[in-house]
């Protein structure tokens, strides 16, 4: 009687900690986990701090990711690991500490998708932050669970290393890869393929999301000749592109920026000798010359932040090659009423050279006639330069894949009270909160359901249709309850902005011209 009072004590206690700690076996290893229970009452199991790599530090340090080792003990996954080292003024979210040993990812999921087959939709998110700071904790498990969980949605958020460790290139691939943080993303998406069954999502079934910086990262990973490559299958099945440029950076433009840090480092000669002395210092000497080059600007173009067109993920001469002959691929994108310029106020704060993203191979010469342009007054617009290239970054990407088949929905978020760069991603993430009138309190429980939706194989909403190129036809979403107003379908997505990028490459294409004319002219010798 004894034996069986306590052989029932612990099956009790089994049976609890086995709902409060769920345990999670992966190839790797065991993780447990946590059970969360959402404020609508949606139960979800948590996964945090999972190491998809190994960590990139000792002989690691600027290296590509390799896979990580085995472990034989049950990892602890319930709180967050440290976020990925940075140094700015701008970081929003908790912070469990930083530091380069920071790869990791976390999965938040349910009972239902782990008892489906492995048949749920997966969100792969990536994180903004200019390329320089952020990390994954800033979106809260409750937004999370009751946004995309309770949509049996298996949520998966990846960090990768950012600026000097995640960013410098310095033209010599053997001394250091270009692009580390675009190869850290591209292995937590390989993990993710190789892990998620586990947790119930269908690898099949990706979609990967990018806000800001995070919409070039997953841009580049659906479009990529390097990545994807032609005639091979992607690794996703769809993106979700928000508010973002999908603009380049040179490698010339990127070594002098990685040479700007270097030199506040004192650190100078060849790519190897550069990177010899980098690697005898330490993670602090290195953000607070990186932040000292750059200073409080997060859109500064003096420290490296961006992608580079080089190495064996960039086999191309512009970011227009990305765009062009590649399988349609879903695709949900757009940007917000005002983005980076002032709420309409007319300003035109140039803050880059002319969008990369059009294809100009001539840039001296058409940002010379851009600012002419301007000046004149030819052409009048309040969006800032950065705000042109999110929209035409959407525009193209998505007439294209229109033009060629693909499934594309475009739209933009035109509530005007809090419709600046990144306001709307606080209903689908959680972050940059505020407080929310009547109308956002409608948008906060609406405006998430259409990315689910889109998530999970369905029109964002039931009268929101794909992209017809003649047409440009997109998604107003808008809300007032006292002047009845709800979202709608609308033509000519920002035509007028379009159409002078559309004049100027062909005026790129005139200047290349004669310059071609001129260099093949006979010499005349007197």
């Amino acid at each position: 009687m004894r034996s069986f009072f306590y052989l029932c004590i612990i099956c009790l206690w089994e049976s609890v900690n086995s709902v409060e700690y769920p345990v999670i076996t992966t190839s790797y290893g065991s993780l447990r986990g946590v059970s969360y229970t959402a404020q609508d009452g949606t139960e979800a199991l948590i996964f945090k701090k999972i190491p998809f790599v190994s960590p990139p530090i000792g002989d690691l340090r600027w290296k590509k990711p390799v896979p990580p080792q085995r472990w034989n003990v049950t990892l602890d996954s319930t709180f967050f690991g440290p976020a990925c080292a940075q140094r700015t003024t701008y970081y929003e979210g908790p912070i469990t500490g930083f530091s380069e040993d920071c790869l990791h990812l976390n999965v938040f999921t349910n009972r239902k998708c782990r008892e489906s087959n492995s048949s749920c939709a997966v969100f792969f998110i990536i994180h903004g932050g200019a390329g320089i700071f952020e990390s994954t904790m800033k979106f809260p498990d409750e937004t999370l669970v009751r946004n995309f969980v309770s949509q049996n949605i298996v949520v998966v958020s990846t960090a990768y290393r950012l600026g000097m460790f995640g960013a410098i290139a310095l033209g010599d691939e053997n001394a250091v890869p270009a692009n580390l943080a675009l190869y850290d993303i591209l292995a937590a998406l390989r993990f993710t393929r190789s892990e998620i069954g586990n947790f119930g999502g269908d690898k099949e079934r990706i979609t990967l999301f990018g806000n800001s910086v995070g919409l070039k990262y997953s841009l580049m990973i659906a479009f990529s000749p390097g990545i994807s490559k032609p005639g091979e299958k992607r690794l996703i099945n769809g993106v979700i592109a928000m508010s973002g440029s999908a603009g380049l950076e040179t490698q010339d433009n990127a070594v002098k920026r990685a040479h700007n840090v270097a030199t506040e480092l004192g650190c100078e000669g060849t790519a190897r000798e550069i990177m010899d002395c980098l690697r005898r210092l330490d993670t602090n000497t290195i953000l607070e010359a990186e932040f000292k080059v750059r200073g409080p600007r997060i859109d500064s173009d003096q420290t490296p932040n961006s992608v580079t067109i080089t190495g064996e993920l960039f086999p191309i001469i512009n970011e227009r090659e990305t765009r062009e002959g590649k399988d349609p691929i879903r695709l949900m994108t757009g940007t917000t009423m005002y983005e980076m310029s002032d709420k309409g106020s007319g300003k035109n704060v140039q803050t880059s050279k002319i969008p990369r993203i059009v294809g100009v191979r001539n840039e001296k010469e058409c940002y010379e006639k851009y600012l002419n342009d301007t000046a004149a007054g030819v052409f009048v617009t309040n969006y800032d330069e950065t705000s042109q290239q999110f929209i035409l970054s959407s525009h193209l990407y998505a007439k294209y894949q229109a033009e060629i088949g693909g499934e594309a929905y475009l739209y933009e978020y035109d509530y005007p009270v809090h419709a600046t760069h990144t306001d709307d991603v606080y209903f689908v993430l959680g972050f940059h909160e505020f407080e929310k009138d009547e109308n956002e309190q409608w948008m906060a429980r609406v405006y998430p359901r259409y990315f689910a939706n889109f998530i999970n194989g369905r029109r964002p909403a039931e009268d929101w249709y794909p992209v017809k190129p003649s047409l440009m036809n997109y998604y107003s979403i808008n809300r007032s309850i006292t002047d009845d107003v709800y979202p709608h379908m609308k033509f000519g997505y920002q035509d007028y902005i379009v159409k002078y990028y559309d004049d100027l490459v062909k005026y790129d294409n005139a200047v290349t011209l004669v310059n071609h004319m001129t260099l093949n002219a006979p010499v005349e010798y007197k």
